[in-house]
């Protein structure tokens, strides 16, 4: 009896500890998964694997004066649907050297996505006004995605 009282405390651990995956790959579980977190704290939020979303393309194009157009393709390769990452735009010079960085967060980006449907890519389009001049030649850029 105390086997299977310990087996079954096991189990019930390993689903809190998985919730966010359980809840993404079966969601009519996610309701049932709220309740059992709400007394204890938790809570049950989209999956972030940032090892499974792939940058598949990106742009960076003048397209008056100051005025930029940066589009960027997301790719989910996962089966489930993940959470949208932050993304970081840093802008280089003629020596790859940074000399802006800026820092969107999924709220911020277009579209307000949540999530990123599984086997699936999704466009991102930022228009930019972006101060550089002489004083700081911009040469190329570099994007990247993480979750803070």
């Amino acid at each position: 009896m105390f086997v299977l009282l310990l087996t079954l405390a096991l189990g019930l651990q390993w689903v809190l500890h998985e919730r966010d995956t359980l809840a993404a790959w079966q969601p009519r579980w996610a309701p049932t998964l709220k309740q059992l977190c709400a007394p204890l704290g938790c809570e049950v939020a989209p999956v972030r694997r940032i090892d499974a979303i792939v940058i598949d393309s990106s742009t960076l194009v003048r397209r008056l004066g100051n005025f930029y157009s940066f589009d960027l393709v997301l790719k989910n390769t996962a089966s489930i649907p993940l959470a949208v990452p932050a993304l970081e735009l840093s802008l280089t010079d003629t020596h790859d050297a940074v000399i802006a960085r800026r820092v969107f967060l999924p709220e911020e980006l277009p579209g307000a996505l949540v999530l990123l449907p599984p086997q699936d890519s999704v466009t991102i389009s930022l228009r930019l006004s972006l101060a550089v001049g002489a004083s700081m030649p911009m040469a190329g850029y570099r994007a990247l995605v993480f979750y803070p």
